[in-house]
Protein backbone atom coordinates (compact mmCIF):
# COMPACT_ATOMS: atom_id res chain seq x y z
CA UNK A 1 0.00 0.00 0.00
CA UNK A 2 2.75 2.18 0.08
CA UNK A 3 3.09 5.58 -2.52
CA UNK A 4 5.84 7.68 -3.17
CA UNK A 5 4.61 11.18 -1.46
CA UNK A 6 5.99 14.28 -3.68
CA UNK A 7 5.30 17.85 -3.57
CA UNK A 8 3.41 17.22 -6.63
CA UNK A 9 1.02 14.76 -5.41
CA UNK A 10 0.47 15.93 -1.90
CA UNK A 11 -2.96 17.23 -0.75
CA UNK A 12 -3.81 19.41 2.33
CA UNK A 13 -6.67 18.97 4.52
CA UNK A 14 -8.99 21.91 5.06
CA UNK A 15 -10.70 22.98 8.05
CA UNK A 16 -14.74 22.68 8.26
CA UNK A 17 -15.02 26.67 7.37
CA UNK A 18 -12.52 27.27 4.92
CA UNK A 19 -13.88 24.71 1.69
CA UNK A 20 -16.35 25.89 -0.68
CA UNK A 21 -19.66 25.23 0.16
CA UNK A 22 -19.74 23.37 -2.98
CA UNK A 23 -17.14 20.82 -1.53
CA UNK A 24 -18.86 20.42 1.81
CA UNK A 25 -21.93 19.90 -0.03
CA UNK A 26 -19.94 17.20 -2.36
CA UNK A 27 -18.90 15.44 1.23
CA UNK A 28 -22.15 15.52 2.72
CA UNK A 29 -23.30 13.68 -0.43
CA UNK A 30 -20.37 11.43 -0.06
CA UNK A 31 -21.42 10.52 3.69
CA UNK A 32 -25.09 10.04 2.86
CA UNK A 33 -23.60 7.61 -0.16
CA UNK A 34 -21.69 5.63 2.37
CA UNK A 35 -24.43 5.16 4.44
CA UNK A 36 -26.41 4.23 1.35
CA UNK A 37 -23.71 0.97 0.88
CA UNK A 38 -24.28 -2.41 2.07
CA UNK A 39 -22.92 -3.72 5.23
CA UNK A 40 -19.46 -5.92 5.42
CA UNK A 41 -20.55 -7.76 7.69
CA UNK A 42 -22.82 -10.73 7.79
CA UNK A 43 -26.90 -9.60 9.83
CA UNK A 44 -26.35 -12.51 11.57
CA UNK A 45 -23.08 -11.66 13.22
CA UNK A 46 -23.73 -8.15 13.52
CA UNK A 47 -27.81 -7.04 13.42
CA UNK A 48 -27.18 -3.47 13.57
CA UNK A 49 -24.60 -2.69 10.90
CA UNK A 50 -26.64 -2.28 7.99
CA UNK A 51 -25.06 -0.38 5.76
CA UNK A 52 -21.26 0.69 5.75
CA UNK A 53 -21.18 3.62 7.07
CA UNK A 54 -22.58 1.41 10.69
CA UNK A 55 -19.54 -1.13 9.33
CA UNK A 56 -17.13 1.81 10.31
CA UNK A 57 -18.74 1.93 13.81
CA UNK A 58 -18.61 -1.59 14.02
CA UNK A 59 -14.82 -1.63 14.01
CA UNK A 60 -14.62 0.87 16.09
CA UNK A 61 -16.59 -1.09 18.88
CA UNK A 62 -14.97 -3.92 18.40
CA UNK A 63 -11.61 -2.59 18.72
CA UNK A 64 -11.99 0.44 21.04
CA UNK A 65 -10.22 -1.41 23.65
CA UNK A 66 -7.34 -2.18 21.56
CA UNK A 67 -7.17 1.03 19.86
CA UNK A 68 -7.59 3.33 22.97
CA UNK A 69 -5.49 4.28 26.33
CA UNK A 70 -2.89 2.59 25.04
CA UNK A 71 0.34 2.26 22.30
CA UNK A 72 -1.92 2.09 19.75
CA UNK A 73 -4.38 5.39 19.99
CA UNK A 74 -3.12 7.74 17.86
CA UNK A 75 -2.06 5.77 14.86
CA UNK A 76 -5.12 3.37 14.84
CA UNK A 77 -7.09 6.26 14.40
CA UNK A 78 -5.02 7.89 11.62
CA UNK A 79 -5.39 5.10 9.91
CA UNK A 80 -8.93 4.43 10.35
CA UNK A 81 -9.77 8.34 9.15
CA UNK A 82 -7.86 7.45 6.20
CA UNK A 83 -9.88 4.39 5.34
CA UNK A 84 -12.56 6.45 5.82
CA UNK A 85 -11.60 8.91 3.55
CA UNK A 86 -10.77 6.44 0.68
CA UNK A 87 -14.67 5.21 0.97
CA UNK A 88 -16.00 8.80 0.66
CA UNK A 89 -13.66 9.05 -2.43
CA UNK A 90 -15.45 5.58 -3.64
CA UNK A 91 -18.31 7.86 -3.52
CA UNK A 92 -17.51 10.36 -5.88
CA UNK A 93 -16.09 13.03 -3.06
CA UNK A 94 -12.82 14.26 -4.50
CA UNK A 95 -11.32 16.40 -1.35
CA UNK A 96 -9.36 15.35 1.79
CA UNK A 97 -11.34 14.88 4.88
CA UNK A 98 -11.55 18.26 6.37
CA UNK A 99 -10.99 18.43 10.16
CA UNK A 100 -12.61 20.74 13.10
CA UNK A 101 -10.77 23.27 14.54
CA UNK A 102 -12.69 23.42 17.78
CA UNK A 103 -11.12 26.44 19.14
CA UNK A 104 -13.37 28.47 16.59
CA UNK A 105 -16.42 27.29 18.12
CA UNK A 106 -16.13 26.88 21.65
CA UNK A 107 -18.11 30.41 22.61
CA UNK A 108 -21.21 29.91 20.69
CA UNK A 109 -21.16 25.77 18.87
CA UNK A 110 -25.09 26.64 17.39
CA UNK A 111 -23.48 29.53 15.35
CA UNK A 112 -20.21 27.27 13.81
CA UNK A 113 -19.92 26.18 10.04
CA UNK A 114 -19.96 22.63 11.34
CA UNK A 115 -23.29 22.86 13.30
CA UNK A 116 -25.86 25.97 12.06
CA UNK A 117 -27.86 23.58 10.75
CA UNK A 118 -27.39 24.69 7.21
CA UNK A 119 -27.51 22.96 3.90
CA UNK A 120 -23.71 23.15 3.94
CA UNK A 121 -23.25 21.92 7.67
CA UNK A 122 -23.66 18.24 9.55
CA UNK A 123 -26.83 19.42 11.13
CA UNK A 124 -27.51 21.22 14.30
CA UNK A 125 -27.91 20.80 17.61
CA UNK A 126 -30.33 18.41 19.18
CA UNK A 127 -33.37 20.03 20.77
CA UNK A 128 -33.25 20.75 23.79
CA UNK A 129 -34.60 18.50 26.52
CA UNK A 130 -37.06 20.22 29.32
CA UNK A 131 -37.38 19.19 32.58
CA UNK A 132 -33.61 17.68 33.05
CA UNK A 133 -30.88 17.58 35.64
CA UNK A 134 -29.40 21.22 35.48
CA UNK A 135 -25.32 19.29 35.53
CA UNK A 136 -24.04 15.23 35.59
CA UNK A 137 -21.08 13.70 36.35
CA UNK A 138 -19.26 12.62 33.26
CA UNK A 139 -16.61 10.10 34.28
CA UNK A 140 -14.18 7.98 31.98
CA UNK A 141 -16.05 5.37 30.59
CA UNK A 142 -16.75 1.78 31.39
CA UNK A 143 -15.71 -0.52 32.15
CA UNK A 144 -12.61 1.84 34.01
CA UNK A 145 -14.24 2.82 37.48
CA UNK A 146 -15.98 6.09 38.20
CA UNK A 147 -13.37 8.64 40.18
CA UNK A 148 -14.51 8.79 44.33
CA UNK A 149 -16.01 12.03 43.99
CA UNK A 150 -18.52 10.18 40.78
CA UNK A 151 -16.43 12.41 37.89
CA UNK A 152 -16.59 16.11 36.62
CA UNK A 153 -19.66 18.07 37.30
CA UNK A 154 -21.34 19.11 33.86
CA UNK A 155 -23.76 21.87 33.20
CA UNK A 156 -26.19 19.94 30.60
CA UNK A 157 -25.81 21.36 27.36
CA UNK A 158 -28.41 23.76 25.01
CA UNK A 159 -29.34 20.34 23.43
CA UNK A 160 -29.77 16.60 24.28
CA UNK A 161 -32.54 15.46 21.84
CA UNK A 162 -32.71 14.70 18.04
CA UNK A 163 -30.90 17.09 15.56
CA UNK A 164 -33.29 19.86 14.88
CA UNK A 165 -32.76 20.55 10.74
CA UNK A 166 -29.89 20.39 8.54
CA UNK A 167 -28.17 17.60 7.21
CA UNK A 168 -28.50 14.36 9.42
CA UNK A 169 -31.42 15.17 11.17
CA UNK A 170 -32.86 12.59 10.06
CA UNK A 171 -30.55 10.12 10.27
CA UNK A 172 -31.09 6.69 11.77
CA UNK A 173 -28.35 5.46 13.89
CA UNK A 174 -28.41 1.55 14.28
CA UNK A 175 -25.72 0.72 16.71
CA UNK A 176 -25.18 1.71 20.41
CA UNK A 177 -25.40 3.36 22.66
CA UNK A 178 -22.35 0.82 24.69
CA UNK A 179 -21.64 3.39 27.18
CA UNK A 180 -23.47 6.48 27.06
CA UNK A 181 -22.13 9.44 29.23
CA UNK A 182 -26.21 9.42 30.56
CA UNK A 183 -25.53 5.91 31.68
CA UNK A 184 -22.87 4.21 34.07
CA UNK A 185 -24.03 0.96 32.52
CA UNK A 186 -22.28 -1.27 29.58
CA UNK A 187 -24.27 -2.84 27.60
CA UNK A 188 -22.49 -6.30 26.50
CA UNK A 189 -24.72 -6.65 23.31
CA UNK A 190 -22.39 -4.20 21.19
CA UNK A 191 -23.78 -5.13 17.86
CA UNK A 192 -27.10 -5.44 18.34
CA UNK A 193 -29.90 -3.60 16.36
CA UNK A 194 -31.44 -0.52 18.17
CA UNK A 195 -32.36 2.43 15.77
CA UNK A 196 -32.77 5.76 17.00
CA UNK A 197 -31.80 9.35 15.98
CA UNK A 198 -28.53 11.08 15.74
CA UNK A 199 -28.39 13.00 18.92
CA UNK A 200 -26.04 16.05 20.19
CA UNK A 201 -25.69 18.36 23.18
CA UNK A 202 -23.86 20.93 22.46
CA UNK A 203 -23.29 23.87 25.11
CA UNK A 204 -20.57 26.34 25.74
CA UNK A 205 -18.88 25.06 29.51
CA UNK A 206 -16.77 22.16 27.69
CA UNK A 207 -15.29 23.82 25.13
CA UNK A 208 -13.68 26.89 26.69
CA UNK A 209 -12.45 24.79 29.10
CA UNK A 210 -10.69 21.59 27.26
CA UNK A 211 -10.81 22.70 23.34
CA UNK A 212 -9.96 26.08 23.29
CA UNK A 213 -7.38 27.03 21.20
CA UNK A 214 -4.60 27.76 24.38
CA UNK A 215 -5.31 24.31 25.24
CA UNK A 216 -3.96 23.01 22.16
CA UNK A 217 -1.12 25.29 21.68
CA UNK A 218 -0.23 23.85 25.46
CA UNK A 219 -0.59 20.38 24.23
CA UNK A 220 2.09 20.84 21.76
CA UNK A 221 4.44 23.48 22.96
CA UNK A 222 4.31 21.93 26.43
CA UNK A 223 4.90 18.18 25.47
CA UNK A 224 9.02 17.24 25.01
CA UNK A 225 7.78 13.96 24.60
CA UNK A 226 5.41 11.56 23.33
CA UNK A 227 4.01 10.75 27.17
CA UNK A 228 3.95 13.92 28.06
CA UNK A 229 1.89 14.55 24.63
CA UNK A 230 -0.31 11.93 25.27
CA UNK A 231 -1.06 12.81 28.67
CA UNK A 232 -1.84 15.93 27.58
CA UNK A 233 -4.27 15.05 24.21
CA UNK A 234 -6.32 12.45 26.21
CA UNK A 235 -6.20 14.07 30.09
CA UNK A 236 -4.76 11.05 31.04
CA UNK A 237 -2.16 11.23 34.07
CA UNK A 238 -2.83 7.96 35.61
CA UNK A 239 -2.21 4.57 33.85
CA UNK A 240 -0.33 4.78 30.85
CA UNK A 241 0.78 8.25 30.37
CA UNK A 242 2.39 9.71 32.98
CA UNK A 243 2.03 12.17 35.88
CA UNK A 244 1.03 15.05 33.98
CA UNK A 245 -1.36 18.03 34.30
CA UNK A 246 -4.45 17.11 33.61
CA UNK A 247 -6.76 19.32 31.85
CA UNK A 248 -10.11 16.98 32.15
CA UNK A 249 -10.02 15.01 29.67
CA UNK A 250 -7.80 16.45 27.51
CA UNK A 251 -8.59 17.73 23.94
CA UNK A 252 -9.80 14.43 22.68
CA UNK A 253 -12.49 13.32 25.32
CA UNK A 254 -13.34 17.51 25.57
CA UNK A 255 -13.89 17.15 21.75
CA UNK A 256 -16.37 14.10 22.07
CA UNK A 257 -17.98 15.65 25.34
CA UNK A 258 -18.28 19.35 23.31
CA UNK A 259 -20.52 17.90 20.96
CA UNK A 260 -21.95 14.61 22.68
CA UNK A 261 -22.57 16.07 25.84
CA UNK A 262 -24.64 14.44 28.27
CA UNK A 263 -27.11 11.97 25.50
CA UNK A 264 -25.57 12.07 22.18
CA UNK A 265 -23.04 9.24 20.12
CA UNK A 266 -19.92 11.48 20.54
CA UNK A 267 -20.49 11.10 24.08
CA UNK A 268 -20.27 7.23 23.63
CA UNK A 269 -17.08 6.15 23.92
CA UNK A 270 -17.61 3.22 21.75
CA UNK A 271 -20.40 4.00 19.36
CA UNK A 272 -19.51 7.86 18.77
CA UNK A 273 -18.77 6.93 14.80
CA UNK A 274 -22.29 7.26 14.52
CA UNK A 275 -22.27 10.96 14.06
CA UNK A 276 -20.33 12.04 11.02
CA UNK A 277 -18.67 14.69 12.99
CA UNK A 278 -16.32 12.22 14.64
CA UNK A 279 -14.15 12.07 11.68
CA UNK A 280 -13.92 15.44 11.30
CA UNK A 281 -13.02 15.34 15.18
CA UNK A 282 -10.45 12.67 14.74
CA UNK A 283 -8.85 14.45 11.69
CA UNK A 284 -8.15 17.32 14.21
CA UNK A 285 -6.81 15.05 16.58
CA UNK A 286 -4.16 14.40 13.84
CA UNK A 287 -3.54 17.24 13.04
CA UNK A 288 -2.34 17.85 16.18
CA UNK A 289 -0.10 14.97 16.35
CA UNK A 290 1.16 15.70 12.94
CA UNK A 291 1.85 19.37 14.10
CA UNK A 292 3.77 17.99 17.19
CA UNK A 293 5.55 14.93 15.55
CA UNK A 294 7.21 17.90 12.54
CA UNK A 295 8.49 20.12 15.27
CA UNK A 296 11.37 17.82 15.91
CA UNK A 297 10.37 14.83 13.13
CA UNK A 298 13.60 12.82 13.09
CA UNK A 299 12.79 12.22 17.32
CA UNK A 300 9.19 11.93 16.98
CA UNK A 301 8.58 10.13 13.94
CA UNK A 302 8.26 6.69 15.24
CA UNK A 303 7.37 7.83 19.19
CA UNK A 304 4.71 6.14 20.53
CA UNK A 305 4.06 4.82 24.40
CA UNK A 306 1.75 2.16 26.16
CA UNK A 307 0.99 -1.67 26.44
CA UNK A 308 -1.42 -2.99 23.78
CA UNK A 309 -4.29 -2.95 25.76
CA UNK A 310 -7.01 -0.58 27.30
CA UNK A 311 -5.33 1.00 30.12
CA UNK A 312 -3.12 -2.11 30.37
CA UNK A 313 -6.50 -4.07 31.78
CA UNK A 314 -5.25 -7.45 31.25
CA UNK A 315 -1.21 -6.47 31.53
CA UNK A 316 0.33 -7.14 28.46
CA UNK A 317 3.75 -5.68 27.24
CA UNK A 318 4.60 -2.59 25.39
CA UNK A 319 3.53 -1.81 21.65
CA UNK A 320 6.60 -1.78 18.51
CA UNK A 321 5.88 0.03 15.38
CA UNK A 322 6.10 -3.60 13.75
CA UNK A 323 2.73 -4.34 15.73
CA UNK A 324 -0.02 -4.78 13.13
CA UNK A 325 -3.19 -2.35 13.22
CA UNK A 326 -6.54 -4.23 12.93
CA UNK A 327 -9.08 -2.39 10.82
CA UNK A 328 -11.51 -5.92 10.70
CA UNK A 329 -13.02 -5.63 7.46
CA UNK A 330 -12.62 -1.84 6.27
CA UNK A 331 -8.96 -2.50 4.98
CA UNK A 332 -5.71 -4.58 6.06
CA UNK A 333 -3.87 -4.41 9.11
CA UNK A 334 -0.89 -2.73 8.25
CA UNK A 335 2.01 -2.52 11.05
CA UNK A 336 2.48 0.56 12.92
CA UNK A 337 5.33 1.85 11.38
CA UNK A 338 3.38 2.74 7.91
CA UNK A 339 1.26 4.97 9.78
CA UNK A 340 3.57 7.17 12.03
CA UNK A 341 4.13 9.74 8.90
CA UNK A 342 1.52 11.56 6.89
CA UNK A 343 3.81 11.15 3.84
CA UNK A 344 4.64 8.10 3.87
CA UNK A 345 3.29 4.25 4.04
CA UNK A 346 -0.30 4.72 2.57
CA UNK A 347 -0.34 8.01 2.76
CA UNK A 348 0.63 11.84 1.22
CA UNK A 349 -1.19 14.52 2.92
CA UNK A 350 -0.82 17.03 5.74
CA UNK A 351 -2.75 20.04 7.25
CA UNK A 352 -3.64 23.38 6.24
Amino acid sequence: MKQRCTKDNIVFRKEWRFISKNDRKDYIDAVYCVQSKPSLYDEKVAPGSKNLFDSFSLVHINLTHLAHGNFNFLSWHRYYVWVYEQALKECGYNGPIPYWEWGFDVDDPDQSPVFDGSPYSLGSNGAPLPDRAATYALGPPPPVPPPPNGGFQIPAGRGGGCLMKGPFSNMTCNLGPIAPASDRSYSSDWFRYNPQCLVRDLGTFIGPRWVAFNWTVWTIEESPDIVAFESRLTGDSGKGHGNHTQNGFGLHGGGHSFVGGWTGQMGDFYAAPQDPVFFLHHAQIDRVWSIWQWLDFEERREAAYGTLTFFNVPPTRNGTVDDLLDMGKLAPALPQRDIMSTIDGPFCYFYE
